[in-house]
């Protein structure tokens, strides 16, 4: 009887130790892995939305806030700009963005790390975003099942190595719209 205690205690720490995971292995080693591969088909729609943007709160001009909607494989731009609240979803005026074909926004959904979809509130903050005055991501997915909203540290290079590459696209994405924007 004393053996059984003792090997079912034994299993009991094994069992505990291994069942705490690191803050790492939550984000997978690929980010440019095709989402479709690493979710159901029921998550990726034809009536999925990324919202995306940058913002910046002590700032003048222009570039402070930039926000846009892809939808429908169509871009838009918001032309409120307003600065966006991490308790609820960013509410916008947007046209379409003059020049939209010229952009390549398929990356924007099919790169979206699937760890952000996974966290269980609708209203995530990643980092510190716009501390200090170093800006931040809006970033705001939405389905007819899932709808997600993030604000994302733009300047925290220790984030999730996921997370700071999609940083990137979103970043590489907004200068190239700047570049095609007929307003300039």
């Amino acid at each position: 009887m004393k053996n059984l205690k003792l090997f079912l205690s034994a299993i009991f720490v094994f069992l505990l130790f291994n069942s705490c995971e690191k803050q790492d292995e939550l984000f997978i080693d690929d980010p440019f892995m095709d989402i479709s591969e690493r979710f159901s088909d029921d998550l990726i729609t034809r009536g999925a939305t990324l919202t995306f943007g940058r913002y910046y709160g002590k700032c003048l001009g222009n570039s402070c806030v930039e926000i846009f909607k892809l939808k429908d494989e169509k871009l838009w731009e918001d032309v409120i700009d307003g600065y966006p609240s991490s308790d609820s979803f960013y509410q916008g005026r947007y046209t379409e963005f003059n020049g939209s074909e010229k952009i390549n926004t398929e990356k924007l959904l099919k790169t979206l790390p699937s760890e952000l979809l996974k966290y269980r509130s609708d209203f995530n903050t990643i980092g510190a975003p716009d501390a200090g005055d170093t800006g931040g991501i809006y970033l705001e997915f939405q389905n007819p099942t899932v709808h997600k909203l993030w604000l994302i540290d733009l300047s925290n290079k220790d984030l999730p190595k996921n997370i700071v590459i999609y940083v990137d696209v979103i970043n590489n994405t907004i200068d190239k719209i700047g570049e095609f924007d007929d307003r300039n």
